[in-house]
Order: structure tokens, then C-alpha cells, then sequence
């Protein structure tokens, strides 16, 4: 499988940044530990009084070891939330965690990037070629110019610049008819949306996830901005 490439100095404060960080942060607690712990709001309790009562050099070693252990975990952390995007044969294939997501090319009409969340959230979107949403992933990207130059030499079409048919999303609110007209909602997706809407307001983003799914089905793409949903046919 060809993938896609992240850039280098991603990899290098993933792989090397995070556990020096870690690090440096138990030397400088080590350092200023017995000014830490005069302090009120400071945890010294439990592992960290402990650790902190060894006798040289072993108090160094303990608060420098932890702080890398610290950054390791959070180094496991971060390839955990990488999306992994490559072609197999005739395959897109994007991975994140333990879900893997799989689409034809013949099937796949657009793949665009949807970052209206933020800097913490930010989805791989395909489309088929009817403009049906196949499925998203939410995590963390590869630098973009990499996505399109491996999906451009599959044929597979990118867009730059967010959602292609963005200018077609309308805002739902409860209480929207109910017609099967071809632009209207089909019957049954007020329930779900109301459903989504409550699960927005808790921050449930996996049920969110799974509703959207099931909108899908009933040909609905959605859009949210601030908790609020658009949606389009």
C-alpha cells in the first residue's frame, strides 16, 4: 500500500520533542523541588512525596525517568491519533486507531478536508460521485500537498479549500416538514437530527458520529458550526 508521507519535523517533535520534554520537565521538578513543595496548590502526594524522598541520585533518575515515561505516553498517543491515508490496488484506505475505513476508486467521487472544528477537530471527508458523504475520519492530517500529490496519481480527485458543495448546507431547526421533495428532508430525519442535536450539546461525539451515519443513509450530508447543524440533500 502507497501511503501518505508526513512531514518530517512532525515525526521529529512526535518521536524525539515529546520525550525530551518530558524529561526536561522532571529535571526542572527535581530542581525546584523543595521550593514545589512549599507551595499549596502543588500535588505533592502520593507517587510524586515518594519519589521525591529518595536519596540522590536516585531522586534524579525517578523524576527524570517519569517525565520521560510522560512523553512516551504521550508520543503512543499522538501516532494513535494520526490518520494514516493510503491506496491499495484499486483502494483508498484510511486508518485511525482500530477503525479503518475502505472506498473503491470507481466509487469515490471527491476526498476533501473538513477543519470547521478547529485545531482539535479535523475530518478526511469522501464523497461519491452522486455527492453522497461514504464516511469521514476525524484526527490528526498529513500535510495536505502530500494527500493530493498520492490520491492524483490514483486518480482520485482532491479538493483544496474545504467543502465542494458548501454553498448548499441549510440550517436545521426543530420542526423542519418532512416531504421526500428532492431537496427537502426524508421522513424520519427530524428524529434523528433532534437526537444528533442533543448529543452536539453533551459533546457525545462518537453517538454524533453514529447518527450522522445513520443521515447518510437517508441521503442527508451534514455540516456543524458551533454545535449548530447544516445539512444539504
Amino acid at each position: 500500500m502507497q501511503k501518505v508521507k508526513r512531514s518530517f519535523w512532525d515525526l521529529a517533535l512526535v518521536c524525539a520533542g515529546f520525550p525530551a520534554l518530558g524529561a526536561g520537565l522532571g529535571l526542572l521538578i527535581h530542581r525546584f523541588w523543595d521550593w514545589l513543595v512549599g507551595l499549596d496548590w502543588f500535588p505533592v502526594h502520593g507517587l510524586v512525596r515518594w519519589v521525591g524522598g529518595w536519596p540522590e541520585p536516585w531522586a534524579l533518575i525517578g523524576f527524570t525517568g517519569g517525565g520521560l515515561a510522560l512523553g512516551l505516553a504521550l508520543t503512543a498517543s499522538a501516532f494513535w491519533g494520526y490518520t494514516v491515508i493510503g491506496v491499495d490496488g484499486d483502494e483508498l484506505v484510511v486508518r485511525r486507531g482500530d477503525r479503518t475505513e475502505r472506498a473503491r476508486r470507481a466509487a469515490i467521487g471527491t476526498v476533501w478536508a473538513d477543519e470547521s472544528g478547529g485545531l482539535t477537530s479535523k475530518d478526511l471527508v469522501v464523497l461519491g460521485r452522486d455527492g453522497i458523504e461514504l464516511w469521514r475520519v476525524r484526527g490528526d492530517l498529513p500535510p495536505r500537498g502530500n494527500i493530493r500529490a498520492v490520491l492524483a496519481e490514483h486518480g482520485i480527485r482532491w479538493h483544496d479549500g474545504g467543502d465542494p458543495h458548501a454553498s448548499s448546507y441549510r440550517r436545521w431547526v426543530e420542526g423542519l416538514p418532512e416531504d421526500d421533495a428532492p431537496d427537502g428532508l426524508p421522513r424520519g430525519a427530524n428524529a434523528l437530527f433532534f437526537a444528533r442535536q442533543r448529543a452536539l450539546d453533551r459533546d457525545d461525539h462518537e453517538e454524533a458520529d453514529a447518527i450522522r451515519r445513520e443521515l447518510a443513509r437517508l441521503g442527508i450530508s451534514l455540516r456543524d458550526e458551533r454545535k449548530r447543524q447544516h445539512w444539504r440533500r
